[in-house]
This record gives structure tokens, sequence and C-alpha cells, in this order.
């Protein structure tokens, strides 16, 4: 989870502080047909979505989740651009 947190940091250039990342590992999941290992992730962030940060995401969590049999078709991230005013933190959302 280290690793992927990195990953999203770098790609965003946002501070990892503001990374989270959960994994809930052993899910039964049906992806392509098959229950074959797979990763299914979502990633939300605010303002710092675009092809290019994307791109640098899903190829740094492929890298790392390449070496623990997972193949690069079955590693699927859907990227979520949101609204300052619909994440809260601190008593508050980021939009005030």
């Amino acid at each position: 989870m280290k690793g992927i947190s990195e990953v999203i940091a770098a790609a965003t250039k946002k501070p990892e502080s503001y990374v989270s990342v959960c994994v809930n590992d052993n899910a039964s999941v049906i992806f392509g047909g098959t229950d074959a290992p797979c990763a299914l992730g979502n990633m939300c962030s605010i303002g710092a979505i675009s092809m290019e940060s994307n791109g640098e995401v899903q190829k740094g969590v492929t890298e790392l989740l390449e070496p623990f049999g997972l193949d690069a078709g079955r590693i699927y991230i859907n990227f979520f651009d949101v609204p300052r005013a619909n994440v809260g933190w601190k008593k508050a959302t980021f939009a005030g």
C-alpha cells in the first residue's frame, strides 16, 4: 500500500499526506468473465485528474502489482475529478 501511495503522490504532485489507499485483499471478484486474480481501483482527486497523471498512476500501480501475479490486463482503475465542495476534512470541505 505504501508503494501505491507514493506512486499516486508523485503522479498527482500532491503531498502524500493527502493520499489514502485501501486494499481489500481476497475479495470475490468476477472481471472479464473469470475469477482469475485482478485489481479494481477508484481514484478520487481534487484537480489532479488528467490523461498524463492517470497514465502514470496506472503504470506505477501495474508495475507494483505484477510481481504478485496480476496480469496488466486485469488491473482496472477508474479516475474521478471531485469538486472541492464534495470532499470533507477537518470539520469542513476543501471549498470552505
